[in-house]
């Protein structure tokens, strides 16, 4: 069953969103759409363990290629099914290929899509933000907030790799989702929604800046100048 997301109170304030959450949609039978894709839909054991990095990143260009005409080579199946979006993954999976420990660096997801848009004759770029895991080492939070809402500002989606909740207990460790809004509560606490696993949640991502053991990263995706 898929996570049902309270309304945003409001008096969050909204800092950015996608404009075409509509375009994460992705129909199911005999149930409500997906928020993206799951990676429980690949066909194999070892795909379905470790599939999350693939699994953005064809959510991902799922959104990029209808939304922005130049990029619509990078979906070419037709729309509309859960069986064409798992040949899809399986796709993308030749080129976002976990390795023994998974897709566990922001560097591995950038190399497969760029290099799946390059075979579609698209030049993509990525702008990464790292996220050490001790904690003195890691940029200031605004920081964090600055790069993701330049990344929704330009309509495209972020992807976000969490190695370790923190103090989050909504989200699992080891893991990438999809940033598609982010809020900020009158306490200044960020919350971000995300896509992730075929269902809409929300976080705090204030706490799993300050909380999270290992770090991880953020990225998103521009057409190359």
């Amino acid at each position: 069953m898929l996570e049902m997301t309270a309304p945003v109170p409001p008096e969050w304030q909204l800092l950015a969103a996608l404009d075409r959450l509509d375009l994460f949609d992705i129909p199911l039978e005999d149930a409500a759409p997906a928020f993206g894709c799951d990676q429980d839909w690949y066909g194999e054991h070892w795909q379905r363990q470790a599939g999350c990095g693939p699994c953005t990143s064809a959510t991902i260009l799922y959104y990029l290629a209808p939304s922005r005409p130049e990029m619509a080579s990078l979906y070419t199946l037709p729309a509309g099914s859960q069986e064409q979006f798992r040949l899809f993954m399986d796709q993308i999976w030749h080129y976002v290929t976990p390795g023994r420990m998974g897709v566990n660096e922001a560097g591995m997801l950038v190399d497969g899509v760029t290099r799946y848009a390059g075979t579609r004759g698209i030049g993509l770029e990525a702008a990464v933000f790292g996220i050490p895991g001790l904690t003195g080492s890691r940029l200031p939070l605004d920081q964090f907030r600055d790069f993701i809402v330049a990344g929704l500002g330009r309509q495209t989606p972020v992807a976000f790799l969490n190695l370790s909740n923190g103090k989050l207990d909504n989200l699992d460790s080891w893991h990438w989702v999809t940033v598609t809004a982010l809020f900020c509560d009158p306490q200044g606490q960020l919350f971000a929604e995300l896509s992730d696993s075929g269902e809409k949640k929300r976080v705090n991502l204030s706490l799993w800046y300050t909380t999270t053991r290992l770090g991880g990263a953020a990225v998103y995706f521009l057409p190359k100048k």
